[in-house]
């Protein structure tokens, strides 16, 4: 449930994200359907060394230049793959050491869809989400690089590594881009963390009827995946 007793979105998958808005007849089954913007971003995460506190993952996450916390990626622009999208923002997010790092659609981890007009609506936003695995060595290059990124400064203020401990509960006291906070809630359950349980009363607003959830970028190779 979110503040004030609203109902979260269902979660989609992929392929039914982009069956939104299309005809009967399939048309536009190539991409998108009409009305609907598609904002991608991504959860990367690492493995700790052997020894390192529970729950041995490091989760980054950037701060935007509202001052609220998000995850890299951002808005597809009309007829471009969700996936080549998200690689563009995390270039221009996260710097040279996203331009190695490629996603794929196994990496897609659920959408949900924000009509802009309520139930029923034609068009609105969309949010994705996926989840990348990297080896701590790239994930600590990302971090290295972060400010020679071209929207270090404007859109992101910085990376950060989510505490996943016992800094959890006041880290997600902070304020969130759109479902940024969700997002993160769902996918740590694969990480071995299981979220406090306060936390599923969520403090932050649901986006505004097609309010674009802004950018962030990454990097790796073929072989590393995400937790499945």
């Amino acid at each position: 449930m979110r503040e004030g007793g609203e109902e979260q979105a269902p979660l989609l998958s992929r392929a039914e994200a982009l069956g939104l808005g299309r005809d009967r007849s399939g048309a536009g089954a190539a991409g998108p359907g009409p009305g609907w913007r598609h904002a991608c971003h991504v959860l990367l995460h690492a493995p700790l060394p052997a020894g390192a506190p529970p729950p041995g993952h490091a989760v980054l996450m950037q701060l935007r230049f509202d001052g609220r916390f998000g995850f890299p990626g951002g808005l597809a622009e009309p007829g471009e793959p969700l996936e080549a999208a998200l690689e563009r923002e995390l270039r221009e997010e996260l710097g040279p050491a996203a331009a190695a790092l490629r996603l794929r659609p196994r990496h897609h981890r659920g959408a949900r869809a924000w009509p802009r007009g309520g139930a029923g609506s034609d068009g609105g936003l969309v949010t994705h989400l996926y989840v990348r695995r990297l080896r701590l060595d790239e994930l600590e290059a990302l971090e290295r690089g972060g400010a020679r990124a071209p929207e270090h400064g404007l859109e992101v203020q910085g990376l950060v590594r989510v505490p996943l401990g016992v800094g959890l509960p006041a880290f997600l006291q902070n304020q969130f881009a759109g479902d940024a906070r969700e997002q993160l809630l769902g996918a740590l359950p694969a990480l071995g963390v299981q979220p406090p349980p306060t936390a599923q009363d969520p403090t932050g607003a649901p986006p505004e009827p097609g309010e674009p959830l802004t950018p962030t970028p990454a990097a790796g190779e073929e072989g590393n995946e995400p937790v499945e």
